[in-house]
């Protein structure tokens, strides 16, 4: 719909239910309401009210050269104002000490704002709430009060409400507007699957195995520079934290077998990495090794999580072991299971999983991962989910470049973190012995083994062994080097 056409009306039911907020104003003088539909769900909607304020912020998405010093709002989620404290200030214009005071926040729901008067109370309150209409649609509904001592400019009580529900109005549509554009264009553009078909059926499959898992866990989405990532969460809340990260488009529903022994002990993290098939929602392309390392780290700082156990498989043992090179103060132990990066891939490796990349058939996945060690019917949901991603997603050609590289001497050298490496005696991707012999040399704290009767799918085949040595590792008490966090 042409925005100049698009309604910011809110309904006869919207004008009148009590929202959040309105009880921090009993008395107002008024209360403006105005809403807009927007068609995405809260998740994408969040972010970008997440980053109002006027300078250093995101911009008001309104009139920017009266509000935010004729710089453009931003057209982008600014990773690094996704955390607001309340109490934080949200300037109202470039440069100014005072504004809006973040008063409450509940996530993908409700943002309330407030302009506090001496005495420390909000004489305006701001309010915005999220309601899901129907599958993706959100429903943004503001509502602004203004309580009894309010006076715009100093003006009288009468003047002051007919000159704000003008002005209001004027400022507030623009940024209803602004709001619902940039979340329908730009979030929905971050969508990598080819049709909305094939993202539904990628999307069931992939709920279909997270049913399987034998705990409970809960999803969540954290806003970042490189898009949405999608987060699988499961143990005890006061747990030791663990994160996973899982094989090359096997996404985290991969770790069904061994999530019941990691979760036991730890506060577990399972990542879908982003750029590949899965539930997070890709931005800005991953171009380098090193933007993984950006990425997982602004993902770390997103879930609060200053230092971390990591455990990864294949690919993800890869990113896991670039990453505590990368960044020794966020990685307290790590695991590599089956990982890339300690030698170079056989030849047959790259084949096959070209032959399966640019031809993604049932017959070629099957083939590939047969090769690999996935022989068993009960693989038959995991290597369907593959194939799905293969032929639904549309990775960025950046992020398909890049592929586990060696990682050189002088940086295993440099490893801080205690590792344990678990490598199947018959893998095939690499030759399993000398992986072994190399981490051993190179590693300063190190331990592994060979998992016998086993190749690439090790953590399934042999999942008792893994899970066995994994937890006893990870348990095994050891004294903490003083890490500063930055």
């Amino acid at each position: 719909m042409p925005e100049t056409w698009r309604s910011v009306r809110a309904t006869r039911e919207e004008r009148t239910r009590v929202l959040p907020g309105d009880d921090r104003i009993p008395d107002a003088i008024d209360s403006l309401t105005h809403a807009v539909t927007i068609q995405r769900p809260p998740r994408d909607v969040w972010p970008w009210l997440l980053q109002l304020g006027a300078g250093s912020r995101a911009g008001w998405y309104s009139y920017d050269w009266i509000d935010n010093g004729r710089q453009p709002s931003a057209e982008r989620i600014v990773p690094e104002l996704q955390h607001p404290a309340i109490g934080t200030i949200f300037p109202a214009l470039p440069g100014a000490t005072d504004g809006f005071t973040l008063l409450a926040l509940e996530p993908e729901r409700v943002l309330m704002l407030g302009w506090l008067g001496p005495r420390g109370s909000p004489e305006v309150t701001w309010t915005f709430v999220l309601r899901q209409v129907a599958p993706d649609v959100t429903r943004l509904v503001v509502r602004v009060r203004g309580g009894p001592g309010y006076r715009f400019r100093g003006l009288p009580l009468l003047l002051t409400r007919a000159v704000v529900r003008v002005v209001h109005f004027i400022m507030q549509r623009k940024q209803l507007l602004g709001i619902a554009r940039r979340a329908e264009t730009t979030m929905s553009h971050h969508t990598a699957f080819k049709t909305p078909a094939g993202e539904a059926a990628y999307r069931a499959a992939y709920d279909s195995e997270l049913r399987s898992w034998p705990v409970p866990c809960e999803e969540i989405d954290v806003a970042g520079l490189f898009g949405t990532t999608h987060v699988l969460v499961c143990g005890p809340t006061t747990a030791p934290p663990l994160v996973l990260l899982h094989g090359y488009m096997a996404t985290s529903t991969m770790w069904s077998t061994n999530i019941a022994a990691f979760s036991k002990g730890h506060r577990v993290y399972a990542v879908d990495v982003m750029g590949q098939p899965g539930k997070s929602i890709p931005g800005e392309p991953i171009c380098h090794a090193s933007d993984f390392v950006s990425w997982l780290t602004a993902t770390l700082d997103a879930l609060g999580l200053d230092w971390v156990d990591v455990v990864g498989m294949s690919f993800g043992g890869w990113l896991a072991l670039n990453y505590a090179v990368a960044e020794p103060q966020r990685v307290r132990k790590l695991v590599l299971l089956s990982p890339g990066g300690l030698l170079p891939m056989v030849k047959q490796f790259t084949v096959r999983g070209m032959l399966m990349v640019l031809l993604p058939t049932r017959l070629t996945v099957n083939s590939f991962f047969r090769w690999l060690g996935f022989t068993d019917r009960a693989h038959a949901n995991v290597l369907e989910l593959m194939y799905l991603g293969l032929k639904h997603f549309r990775m960025p050609v950046e992020t398909a470049r890049i592929g586990p590289a060696v990682v050189p001497d002088e940086a295993l050298r440099t490893l801080h973190a205690p590792t344990l490496l678990l490598i199947g005696d018959h893998e095939v991707i690499s030759d399993p012995a000398k992986a072994l012999e190399r981490a051993r040399r190179l590693i300063p704290d190190f331990r592994g083994e060979l998992v016998p009767r086993s190749r690439h799918e090790m953590c399934v085949r042999q999942h008792r062994i893994v899970d066995a040595r994994v937890v006893e590792f990870l348990d095994e008490s050891r004294a903490l080097p003083n890490r500063a966090v930055a």
